[in-house]
């Protein structure tokens, strides 16, 4: 069992709390005493130091009352600027709504304003090309204005000529395509530069021949470097065209056609027959002409766009001698070429194939329509 408290105690207790109590309420006797006494001199010092205005006073009342009115108005202001949440979403909504529809209207703009400018340019590039197209019908108009007075310049001297006698019908023959008889051979006639010039290269060929086989034998050693490789093509071709090969009426040169040496020939201009020449029955021509036998020869006119005329005139002076002939139109960088023949050939030999096949003979080929 617990010991129970004697009276003695519990006195004792009691007197301790009473002293404790006093002790507080002493202290905080004092420190009140010596606060107000530290409160009293300094206001009697403020007071015997400072000498308060009451106008100032006032002054300053009615500034704390306009600070407290404006303290007053912000807090307001601050509350207006809490707004609705619904209400701010809806804002932003519209506000959202109009951006989209100025967008949409700023970009129609911007397509009007595109589309004015095409316009605009368009509109400037026809104002610029009716301006020309008014030059270019003053040009006309000026133009026609001196062929109409040329015309009538024409008529008067037409007028004030004398009548011409009617000339004779031309007669065209109608063209027979038909080959060559047999047994009689081709003449060519070459129309080139409104000229007429005979054409035989079997001299040239002849000549052409005996000179390159002669240079080759001469200067093996320069044109065959290397016996595989054969005959150097290049320096033979320069060589041989350093003397000048040419008959009465063509100029001939030697170009490499793959092994072959072949002959292009040029008309000397000094040369040739002329219309006048080709229709006088006493020049050189005609006798040439007369030459000829009709029945072992007929004549092959090459013709250039240039020459149609010479064409026409010497046509028609081999149709009335009774001569066979024909003619074959060629464009005006068309030049004769033909072959040499002989030993003399370039580069190196070709690799012969033993077990190739023969070629097949083929059936001789029809005659060709060399006539008209």
């Amino acid at each position: 069992m617990a010991r129970r408290k004697s009276n003695d105690d519990e006195d004792g207790g009691m007197d301790s709390l009473l002293d404790t109590m006093f002790n507080v309420v002493g202290i905080l006797l004092i420190v009140l005493v010596v606060v107000q006494l530290g409160v009293r001199q300094a206001v009697e010092r403020i007071a015997s130091t400072v000498a308060v205005d009451p106008a100032a006073l006032e002054a300053m009342i009615k500034k704390l009352e306009e600070t407290h009115k404006e303290k007053l108005a912000v807090k307001t202001s601050l509350d207006d600027l809490d707004p609705d949440e619904s209400k701010l979403e809806e804002l932003l909504k519209r506000l959202r709504s109009e951006s989209v529809a100025k967008e949409a209207t700023l970009v129609g703009k911007e397509g009007q304003l595109k589309k004015a400018l095409v316009a605009k340019k368009e509109q400037d590039e026809m104002m610029k090309k009716a301006g020309e197209n008014e030059k270019s019908r003053e040009k006309l108009s000026t133009d026609l204005n001196s062929s109409l007075e040329k015309i009538a310049s024409l008529e008067a001297i037409l007028a004030d000529s004398k009548p011409r006698s009617q000339l004779p019908p031309k007669i065209v023959n109608m063209p027979d395509p038909r080959p060559a008889p047999d047994g009689i051979k081709e003449a060519l006639l070459l129309c080139i530069g409104n000229k007429v010039y005979p054409l035989n290269p079997t001299e040239l060929r002849d000549d052409a021949k005996k000179r390159s086989e002669y240079q080759l034998q001469r200067g093996v050693k320069k044109y065959v470097k290397d016996p595989a490789q054969g005959v150097e093509a290049e320096k033979f071709v320069e060589d041989f065209n350093q003397r000048v090969l040419q008959d009465d009426y063509f100029k001939a040169k030697m170009y490499a056609s793959g092994r072959s040496p072949r002959l292009r020939l040029e008309p000397r201009e000094s040369e040739g027959f002329t219309i006048a020449e080709i229709e006088n029955p006493r020049s050189r021509f005609q006798k040439l002409l007369r030459m000829t036998n009709p029945e072992k020869y007929y004549f092959k006119f090459i013709v250039l766009p240039d020459s149609y005329e010479a064409y026409l005139a010497v046509r028609a002076v081999a149709d009335k001698a009774g001569y066979l002939a024909g003619w074959d139109p060629q464009p005006d960088t068309w030049r004769y070429t033909t072959w040499i023949g002989g030993k003399v050939k370039f580069g190196p030999e070709p690799k012969v194939d033993p077990n190739a096949p023969k070629p097949t003979p083929k059936p001789p080929a029809p005659k060709a329509n060399v006539l008209d």
